[in-house]
C-alpha cells in the first residue's frame, strides 16, 4: 500500500539539511546569533528504553563536533 519505506520516528535516517529550529533561522543575515541559542546540542534518549531517541542533536556545524576537535 505505501510507495516507499516507513520508518518508526526513532528509526528514519536523519535528513542533513535538517537543523533545529534556531539553526535554520540563523542561515539568514541578521540572525547569526541564534546558533548560540540552539539547545539540541545532544542526542536525547527516550526513558526506559535502549537505542531509541526522544530527540536528535541538531546536526549544525556550528556546534557539536567542533567543540570536541578544539580542545
Amino acid at each position: 500500500m505505501s510507495a516507499g519505506k516507513r520508518y518508526p520516528p526513532a528509526a528514519r535516517p536523519v535528513d542533513p539539511e535538517w537543523r533545529s529550529a534556531e539553526c535554520a533561522v540563523a542561515v539568514r543575515p541578521g540572525f547569526e546569533y541564534l546558533h548560540g541559542q540552539c539547545r539540541q546540542t545532544a542526542d536525547v534518549p527516550l526513558p526506559g528504553t535502549v537505542g531509541v531517541l526522544l530527540m536528535h542533536r541538531c546536526p549544525c556545524s556550528c556546534h557539536g563536533q567542533s567543540d570536541e576537535a578544539g580542545s
